[in-house]
Formats: structure tokens, C-alpha cells, sequence
């Protein structure tokens, strides 16, 4: 096991360890770079001076804020989803809808067959959670795809998936869903927490990008805490079934977002700083991956900021160099370490040409 490192300050471009030396930081999930973005510190002081620092109530309380309503509608016109609804965190977001599915509607029923896909993340773990057994996100998709058209017409199928493969990176061909059965009631799930704010146009995450056919009902959850930078989640689904779930026991009683934060994220869209911000990142990553050799070292995708590698000694070597990644076993601590670089919005170029050069002096 690697040892952990603590300190007393938000990681940018580099980190103070506890040697003393200042490290490059190639790890987390800032994608964006919001963690350091002056702009977004503009507008959540803002939001701090105008909501204050939190909002003690239920989102169905009497007295409403509206910094959430104008969230959420930033929210689902820069997705292109009907509705968004704003919870405390991503993995809330994932766990309220798979308690919406098994306790409310036509899914509740017994006979609902739930499909979910491998690593799929733990937000989407519901009761009726049951790990595949498939050796590829392909093989499971095609799978499923065949068990719903001969399934009874009657049944309802609920799919479960993450946007893109984490921790391990994998893309996945959504494409294959537009073969699913038309007149067979079908709800699929996706959980965009590493997709939203990266993938899709100008970073609008993986929804336009999803089949849409007129029996499926989709519903894309995501952590907004990652690209984003807002500790919150997000739920994007018709808004019939959003309002459904803002009725249920466990939305109206669980606290909300800071509203300051849901302030700098209006602000954020409304200004258009996430394109901007993805359009640095997309620029980073295609710089550092036209200057690594990672012929085997690396496994990951065009445009895709997240480079993992199944060799361990990779992240000693590195950090021997004065480059700080991660390797840590995720999720389960038996699983097996993921070591992981990830390239973000803030780094600059001599940043990417030192760690390429790095990376392309490591011999296994």
C-alpha cells in the first residue's frame, strides 16, 4: 500500500508534501480547474454575502430560496435535459432515484428486472443490486439488450450504467441501446459524475448523447462536485418525474446544497465559463497525449483527461520525480490499486512536458 499523504492546503497545479518540496499534482477529480478558478471564487462570495453560508430547511419548507430553482433551469438547459433537481451530493442523487424507482410507479412492482452494468458505481446500488458478471461493458450491454426483447412484453426493465468507465477508464457505445424494443416499458439510469463538465459538447455530459426513444424513460444523475466544482448533485429526468421525486419522504427531509454554491453555479452557466474551461482542458489533454509514448503504460481515450495504468511501480517512479498521482485500491480497499493521472484545465504546458517527459523515461 502507498502511503497517504496530509496537508493543509487545496491542491492547484502543485502540492506541498511532507518533505517540504512543492510536487506537480496529477490526481482528483477538478477536471475544470473550479477548484482555483478566480471567477468562480467571484461569484461564491457573492452567493456567500447574499445567501449566507448554508440553508437550514427542507427544500419543501414554507419559504423557498430561489437560488436552487434558477440553478436547477441553468442546470437543464446546459444539458438539454426537461427538468434538474439539486440534492447535498452525487451519490445522493444516484441512491434518491434508485429509492424512487423501488418504491414509487410501475417500477416498484416485484417484477421489475433491474440490469446493471459492470463497476457500475455504488450511487446506483439499490436493493435489487446484483454485480455482473460480464467481461466488458460491450458484452453487458448486448446482453441486456437481448434479455429485454425476449423478455414478456408486460415487464419493465430498469438499466443501471455509469456515462464512462472509472475508475478504470472505458468509453462506452451507448449507440447499442437504439436496438432495445420499442413497446416495452424501459427506465435507464446513468450516472454522469465523471462525464458531466468533460464529456459532450462544450462539456454538457453524456444526455444529448443517449438514444431517445419514446418508451425509454432516462434519468441521468451526476455529482456536481467534480468538473463542476459544486458540492452537490444533480437528478436530469421529464419533469413528471422529477416533481415525483421532489414528493418523496427522502427529498423533503434531507438538508440541501449551500445556496451560495447553487449562486456561483447560475452565474458560472450563465456566463459561460464551463465551455471555456473545457475547451482548456480538451486543449491540455491532446497536448500531453501527442508528447507521451504510452504504447502499453496507458489505458485511456482521445479527449478523455484520465490515464491509468495497471503498473503500480509507475506511481513511485513519478513521485520519485517530483509528480504526485494516485494508486489506491477503489472501491473496495482489497480491490485492486488504480493508479491514475489525470490532466486538468489549470495545468500549463510545462506542467504536461514534465510529466510526459517523466513518463516516457519509465521502464517497467
Amino acid at each position: 500500500m502507498n502511503k497517504t499523504f496530509t496537508i493543509h492546503e487545496l491542491p492547484g497545479r502543485t502540492v506541498p508534501l511532507e518533505d517540504g518540496k512543492r510536487y506537480l499534482w496529477f490526481s482528483g477529480t477538478d477536471y475544470l480547474g473550479m477548484g482555483h478558478n478566480p471567477t468562480f471564487q467571484k461569484y461564491l462570495h457573492e452567493g456567500i454575502e447574499h445567501y449566507g453560508t448554508h440553508f437550514g430547511s427542507s427544500r419543501n419548507n414554507t419559504l423557498r430560496l430561489a437560488a436552487y430553482e434558477e440553478a436547477e433551469l441553468a442546470l437543464a438547459q446546459f444539458t438539454g435535459a426537461a427538468s434538474a433537481l439539486s440534492v447535498s451530493s452525487g451519490m445522493w442523487a444516484g441512491q434518491l432515484v434508485m429509492k424512487y424507482l423501488e418504491n414509487s410507479g410501475p417500477t416498484s412492482d416485484s417484477s421489475a428486472r433491474y440490469h446493471f452494468a459492470p463497476c457500475v458505481h455504488p450511487a446506483l446500488w439499490g436493493a435489487h443490486y446484483q454485480p455482473s458478471a460480464a467481461a466488458s461493458w460491450t458484452e453487458w450491454a448486448k446482453h441486456t439488450v437481448q434479455a429485454i426483447q425476449e423478455a414478456p412484453a408486460e415487464q419493465v426493465h430498469v438499466i443501471c450504467t455509469d456515462s464512462i468507465g472509472s475508475p478504470w477508464v472505458e468509453a462506452y457505445d451507448f449507440s447499442i441501446f437504439e436496438e432495445l424494443p420499442a413497446d416495452k416499458p424501459i427506465w435507464l439510469v446513468v450516472d454522469d459524475s465523471h462525464g458531466l463538465g468533460v464529456l459532450g459538447e462544450q462539456g454538457c455530459g453524456i444526455l444529448r448523447l443517449l438514444p431517445h426513444l419514446p418508451n425509454i424513460h432516462t434519468l441521468v444523475v451526476s455529482s456536481l462536485n467534480k468538473a463542476m466544482g459544486i458540492p452537490a448533485g444533480v437528478i436530469l429526468a421529464e419533469d413528471t418525474i422529477v416533481q415525483e421525486i421532489r414528493r418523496l419522504p427522502w427529498f423533503s427531509g434531507s438538508s440541501p446544497s449551500a445556496p451560495a454554491y447553487m449562486y456561483a453555479l447560475t452565474r458560472l452557466l450563465q456566463m459561460g465559463e464551463y465551455p471555456k474551461a473545457h475547451q482548456q482542458l480538451l486543449a491540455n489533454a491532446r497536448y500531453f497525449s501527442d508528447k507521451v509514448r504510452s504504447e502499453g503504460l496507458f489505458v485511456q481515450y482521445d479527449d478523455y483527461p484520465v490515464y491509468c495504468s495497471r503498473n503500480v511501480k509507475l506511481y513511485e517512479h513519478l513521485l520519485n520525480h517530483g509528480i504526485l498521482s494516485a494508486c489506491f485500491p477503489y472501491p473496495r480497499p482489497n480491490d485492486e490499486p488504480v493508479m491514475r493521472v489525470v490532466i486538468s484545465a489549470y495545468h500549463q504546458k510545462e506542467d504536461l512536458d514534465q510529466l510526459a517527459e517523466v513518463c516516457n523515461t519509465f521502464s517497467s
